[in-house]
């Protein structure tokens, strides 16, 4: 690729880097605004639930808004029926630890013990609401935040990036030569979860447009490796020399427009052509064909991928 990617994490860094600033000066400025004590755990908090997207910084928020509940009611009343000693808040913790991973919220385990210190520390049951107006605070600043992602501008180059080493695949095994899918193997991975972080901060059809393109080429991918291995095992004949051509006609008709309706319909003239010919003379002769006719199978499913992405890209216009 031709762009500089890692430029572009440092920017991301960077960026992170300034919101968690900005995340911390501004939770402690308000807590302090209303005079709340342990204002300084206002800014932890808001630093603390910032994630790299919106989706998981709600999620994330959420749960620990649970979790805190659960932890300052239970607190609450575990140091109201015993009083404020160190073996209360022993039992406390043994509680809160395992109840909040059996409801799967311990991601906000830690935020809730620093709340609920305040209580012990000052040995005051109504610092339960000043812990709890300290956690709106962090979790709504990083929240405001979060409302804004920066975009990830290279996922279009990505895409149109993808589509020359699967051309270049299929030509390679028509020529039968020597192929190897590692490199669009993990072009693949980092694409999807780069389209991944873009849903996941905008759900918009173009984003999910994209998302559906790099599925459904990792699909083809996966047929092309069987189209391979197969093709590989078979020795020259008639029916193979047949297919290695067909897939030469794929050559730079990989891209986003529809090019799959007219090579299904040559791929239909191939199946009419296998269903006529002569029956093999032996068992090896037939086991070939037999190998070959579900390489045809494995180029149709191919197409129909391919095909069906239109049908479901339509319908999010």
């Amino acid at each position: 690729m031709n762009y500089n990617k890692y430029g572009d994490v440092m920017k991301l860094r960077l960026y992170l880097l300034v919101k968690m600033t900005i995340g911390f000066m501004v939770g402690m400025l308000i807590a302090m605004l209303f005079e709340l004590p342990y204002f300084y755990t206002a800014g932890v908090i808001a630093v603390l639930s910032l994630e790299p997207t919106r989706k998981s910084s709600l999620d994330s928020g959420i749960i620990r808004i649970i979790n805190s509940l659960l932890a300052l009611g239970l607190a609450t009343l575990l140091f109201y029926l015993f009083g404020f000693h160190t073996w209360v808040l022993f039992i406390f913790v043994a509680l809160l630890i395992p109840l909040s991973y059996l409801i799967k919220i311990d991601k906000g385990i830690v935020v809730s013990l620093v709340l609920v210190s305040q209580i012990y520390l000052e040995a005051n049951l109504s610092y339960s609401l000043n812990a709890f107006y300290i956690l709106l605070i962090g979790v709504g600043v990083a929240l405001l935040l979060n409302l804004y992602m920066p975009k990830n501008q290279y996922i279009k180059q990505e895409i149109k990036v993808i589509d020359y080493p699967i051309n270049k695949l299929i030509q390679d095994i028509a020529r039968e030569q020597f192929v190897s899918f590692d490199g669009i193997d993990e072009l693949l991975r980092k694409t999807y979860n780069n389209i991944q972080v873009e849903l996941e901060n905008i759900n918009i059809p173009l984003t999910t447009k994209r998302l559906k393109y790099v599925e459904m080429r990792t699909e083809q991918v996966s047929i092309l490796k069987r189209v391979n291995q197969i093709l590989n095992e078979v020795k020259p004949i008639r029916e193979k020399d047949i297919i290695l051509n067909f897939l030469k006609e794929f050559d730079n008709k990989i891209g986003e427009e529809n090019y799959a309706s007219s090579l299904a319909t040559k791929l239909n003239d191939l199946f009419l052509m296998f269903k006529k010919s002569s029956l093999p003379e032996n068992r090896e002769k037939f086991e070939n064909r037999a190998q070959l006719y579900y390489v045809l199978l494995e180029i149709d499913q191919f197409l129909i991928l391919k095909l069906t992405y239109h049908q479901k890209v339509d319908n999010l216009k």
